[in-house]
């Protein structure tokens, strides 16, 4: 049976469609995994969201994950994600994005706890701007969560 770690380890390491090579893991949710990449063509680093296994024969999953990406892509707003990239290749559904440093959200209130209200604001008023447009190009972030900030 595998386990999480062998997944993460089959997935380090591995060049997606000749372009994309998959290196640290950054995190993992219950649908996909994100990591650290290089796209060896533009020699830039990339983040690559990687969907689970489980969901590579699921034609339905596969269709609505196509659909969100190329919406997403469509989507240019300063506190957005840029979407470079997605495909499937094998039984790897993946999606190349921009990389953003830093940590998130979560990674924050782990450290200092409860935010005083200027940093607070200073943190939401952009995830709201963004939210609004992505709502007003007809998106809705189902998973917004101080991981995802």
């Amino acid at each position: 049976m595998e386990t999480a770690a062998n997944a993460e380890t089959q997935a380090t390491g591995l060049v997606l469609d000749h372009r994309y090579r998959v290196d640290a893991l950054l995190a993992r949710g219950g649908m996909s995994s994100v990591y650290r990449g290089v796209d060896l063509r533009l020699q830039r680093p990339v983040a690559i969201k990687i969907m689970d296994n489980r969901f590579a024969n699921d034609r339905n999953f596969l269709e609505r994950f196509d659909l969100e990406a190329r919406s997403a892509a469509r989507l240019h707003h300063p506190h957005v994600v840029a979407i470079h990239d997605q495909g499937l290749d094998g039984e790897h559904a993946y999606l190349v994005m921009e990389l953003v440093g830093g940590g998130t959200l979560r990674d924050l209130l782990d450290d200092r706890g409860a935010l005083d209200p200027a940093l607070a604001l200073s943190i939401a008023e952009p995830v709201l701007s963004a939210l609004a447009a992505a709502h007003a190009a007809g998106l809705v972030h189902r998973d917004v969560k101080p991981e995802n900030v």
